[in-house]
C-alpha cells in the first residue's frame, strides 16, 4: 500500500528614530564640509553611494566615530539626513548593525532650532570596542572559510549559493538567543534571528566581492505580519532577492536546505515579503529566470514533465546520498494539474520506481513525506527513504511527533 505523510515546511523571523534634545544656544557647529583626518570607508553599504555628497561627507565622519567608539561627534546636519544615517547605521550597514542598540532605535543629538541643525550626536553601543573588535575579528575568520573554497572557475552565483547554503547549515533560528542580530550570533555561535541571518549573509558576500544589501520590511506567514530582514544580491547586472531564513525551514529535517527564496524577483516574493521604506536606497529586483529551480532544470512548464523532472531529480539525490528533492511550477494551473498527477494518481511512486532502476540503489519506493508551497513560487516537495536506516537519519528525533515516528516505522526505518 502506498504511503504519504504530509508535513509543512515552516519559517520563523524577527526586528526593531531618535531623539533630540534642543537647544537655543548651543555649542557651536562644526561643518560636515571639514574634513576629518581620516574616514573608515571598509564594506560601505550601497545605499551610501547613492547618497548626495553632503549626505556622503556626514556619514563618513559620523560611521568613522561610531566605528572608534566615541562617545560623542560635533557635526552640523539636519534632521532628515540624521535620520536617514542613523537607519543606514543600524539596518544596512554590516559594520555597525549588530552594535547598534534597537531599544534606541536611533542617535540621540543636540540640536540647535534656529539654525534647524544638529550641532552633537551622542553614540551608544550594544558592545565594549573590546568585544566589538573580537566580533569582527571572528567573523572574519568564519567569511574567509567560505571565501577558501572559491577558485577563479567559481561563478558568482555558486559563490551566492555557496554562501547562502553555508549559514543554513551554520546557523539555528532561535529567537532568543542574547547574540541573534548580529553576524557573531550567525557565524559563531550558531543561533540568530533574521537579521543575523542577513546581516551575516551580506558581510560574506562583502568579503567575497558580490555587492549586497540588506532589506528590511514586513513578512506575513500563517495570517500573522511580522518584521524581518533578508538580502538583495546583485548577479549579471541585475539585482535578486536571497531569504536565508525563510530558506533555513524549522521542521526536524536534518537535509534541511531549502531554495524557496533563492535569486527570486520582487514579484515573486511579494505575497509573502514586503518591503519597508527605511528613507535609503534600496535597488529593485524585478527580473525573474535565476531562481534555483529554473537555473538546475528543476521547473515544471508542463504536467506533462512533472513525472520525468521529479525522477530525474531524485535519481540525481540517490547518486549523491541525499533524500530531500523540490520541484517547482510555472504557474498554479500546472502546479494544480501536477499535482493531480503526482499525488492523486499516486505517479510520485513511479517516479521514486525509475530512479531506484536508474541508479541501481535500493530506496523504499511505497512511502514518501511531502508538502507543498503556493507562495513565492509553487513547489513540490518530498523525503524518500533508504532501506535499513534509522528515523533519526534523517530527523531530529526530538522534533518528529508520535504519528510521523508511527508512519516511518511503517515504512521499514528504525525508532532510533
Amino acid at each position: 500500500m502506498k504511503k504519504i505523510l504530509s508535513f509543512l515546511l515552516c519559517a520563523a523571523m524577527a526586528f526593531s528614530v531618535m531623539s533630540g534634545t534642543v537647544f537655543e544656544n548651543s555649542p557651536a557647529d562644526i561643518s560636515v564640509a571639514a574634513e576629518a583626518v581620516s574616514y573608515e570607508k571598509d564594506m560601505l553599504p550601497y545605499c551610501y553611494y547613492k547618497l548626495e555628497d553632503s549626505e556622503k561627507k556626514a556619514y563618513l565622519k559620523i560611521r568613522t566615530a561610531f566605528i572608534n567608539h566615541e562617545d560623542s561627534l560635533k557635526i552640523s546636519v539636519t534632521e532628515d539626513t540624521l535620520y536617514k544615517i542613523s537607519n543606514i547605521l543600524r539596518d544596512a550597514d554590516v559594520l555597525t548593525s549588530f552594535n547598534f542598540p534597537f531599544e534606541n532605535g536611533g542617535l540621540e543629538y543636540y540640536y540647535n532650532e534656529s539654525k534647524g541643525l544638529t550641532t552633537s550626536v551622542v553614540f551608544d553601543y550594544n558592545y565594549t570596542k573590546e568585544v566589538y573588535k573580537n566580533i569582527l575579528k571572528k567573523a572574519d575568520a568564519a567569511a574567509e572559510k567560505v571565501i577558501s573554497k572559491f577558485t577563479e572557475k567559481t561563478s558568482d552565483y555558486a559563490k551566492i549559493k555557496y554562501i547562502h547554503d553555508y549559514i543554513i547549515k551554520k546557523s539555528d533560528y532561535d529567537p532568543d538567543a542574547s547574540t541573534g542580530n548580529s553576524i557573531y550570533g550567525a557565524l559563531v555561535k550558531g543561533k540568530a534571528k533574521c537579521d543575523g541571518y542577513a546581516h551575516a549573509f551580506h558581510y560574506i558576500c562583502e568579503k567575497a566581492g558580490i555587492r549586497v544589501v540588506t532589506v528590511f520590511g514586513e513578512t506575513v506567514y500563517s495570517g500573522e505580519a511580522e518584521y524581518h530582514a533578508w538580502n538583495k544580491v546583485y548577479y549579471n547586472k541585475k539585482w535578486y532577492n536571497v531569504d536565508v531564513t525563510w530558506d533555513d525551514p524549522v521542521n526536524g529535517l536534518k537535509d534541511n536546505l531549502s531554495y524557496l527564496y533563492f535569486m527570486v524577483s520582487d514579484k515573486q516574493i511579494g505575497d509573502t515579503h514586503t518591503q519597508i521604506d527605511q528613507g535609503y536606497y534600496v535597488p529593485k529586483a524585478s527580473t525573474r529566470g535565476m531562481d534555483y529551480y529554473s537555473r538546475y532544470g528543476l521547473k515544471v512548464k508542463d504536467a506533462s514533465e512533472a513525472e520525468d523532472i521529479l525522477a530525474d531529480a531524485v535519481t540525481e539525490a540517490v547518486k549523491k546520498g541525499k533524500s530531500v528533492v523540490t520541484v517547482s511550477f510555472s504557474d498554479k494551473d500546472v502546479y494544480s494539474a501536477s499535482i493531480k498527477k503526482l499525488v492523486d494518481k499516486e505517479r510520485v511512486f513511479d517516479a521514486l520506481e525509475t530512479a531506484e532502476e536508474k541508479t541501481g540503489k535500493d530506496i523504499i519506493t511505497d512511502g514518501i513525506n511531502q508538502t507543498s508551497t503556493v507562495d513565492v513560487m509553487y513547489t513540490y516537495t518530498i523525503v524518500f527513504y533508504y532501506p535499513d536506516t534509522k528515523i533519526s537519519d534523517y530527523y531530529d528525533l526530538s522534533e518528529v511527533p508520535d504519528d510521523d515516528v508511527e508512519f516511518l516505522v511503517e515504512l521499514g526505518l528504525e525508532n532510533a
